[in-house]
């Protein structure tokens, strides 16, 4: 069985228009790709890091649309 290395996921790009964005993974390292600029890595301790952000930013996310936030509206991090 092949180990999957690609997700492509729905996103929007800087315009608000639908666009696809990647995130790989290459010899341990983890790669993101957006649809407006070049790609960046996280290797070692940088992917714990970017995953404790990540959680953070969702649970925010969260808060933010159970209040009915809207880009834009200048919410600030619980």
């Amino acid at each position: 069985m092949e180990v999957r290395r690609e997700w492509l996921l729905r996103c929007s790009d800087s315009y608000a228009d639908r666009a696809v964005c990647e995130v790989s993974v290459s010899a341990g390292a983890v790669e993101i790709a957006g649809p407006d600029g070049p790609a960046f890595t996280f290797v070692g301790l940088e992917i714990q890091e970017f995953r404790a952000a990540l959680d953070a930013a969702i649970s925010q996310s969260e808060i933010d649309r159970r209040a009915r936030h809207e880009v834009g509206d200048g919410t600030k991090p619980a």
